[in-house]
């Protein structure tokens, strides 16, 4: 494989891990904030991402 395809593949690879992560935050913070309604979704997201970046 040439490097430049490696780069691509993974350049996609972070790319579609950015945007899985993303998803993730919003599914956390749309059922957080079911149960918390009070809460906006900035002060839900932002400690489960620490969370969830801190187990990796």
């Amino acid at each position: 494989m040439s490097s430049s395809l490696a780069a691509m593949s993974e350049s996609r690879l972070n790319a579609k891990m950015a945007f899985a992560g993303k998803w993730y935050g919003v599914r956390c913070a749309a059922e957080l904030c079911s149960e918390d309604p009070n809460r906006f979704a900035g002060q839900i997201v932002d400690p489960e991402f620490r969370r969830v970046r801190d187990l990796g």
